[in-house]
């Protein structure tokens, strides 16, 4: 199984081409940046578990996806159910990210779609389909 992180379309934008909400990793990095410094005990924390993240947590590798002759930058990241390290952290930052008022999904599924990259910890994989123009 796969589990994946996301915040509501308005307050983040699209990450692809198929639409797919984004993860909070940027919007938890926004809060932080642009945060009420009267919660500042919740900012300190989301520094923390982003400071952690940026330490720990692998780049991926490959993102890219070939489309009519042109590489974008499509992949989904998903988290791989047995990363409990990840996850445990993973949750710490989505709850001080909702303490700011932003909701965040949980989705689980046991296909992301085509692979694109793997580690310990995590996958990255393409969305299956895309909206019509």
């Amino acid at each position: 199984m796969y589990l994946r992180f996301t915040v509501p379309k308005e307050h983040g934008g699209t990450v692809t081409r198929a639409h797919v909400a984004p993860g909070p990793f940027r919007i938890a990095s926004d809060l932080y940046w642009d945060g009420d410094r009267e919660n500042e005990p919740v900012l300190i924390a989301l520094r923390r578990e982003l400071d952690w993240f940026n330490k720990e947590l692998p780049v991926p590798k490959r993102f890219g996806v070939k489309a009519r002759g042109v590489w974008w930058d499509d992949g989904i990241c998903w988290f791989r159910d047995d990363a409990r390290e990840m996850l445990a952290h993973m949750q710490a930052l989505v709850s001080l990210v909702e303490e700011c008022g932003v909701p965040v999904e949980r989705n689980w599924t046991r296909d992301p779609g085509q692979l694109l990259y793997k580690d310990r910890w995590q996958v990255v994989a393409k969305p299956e389909r895309y909206p019509l123009h």
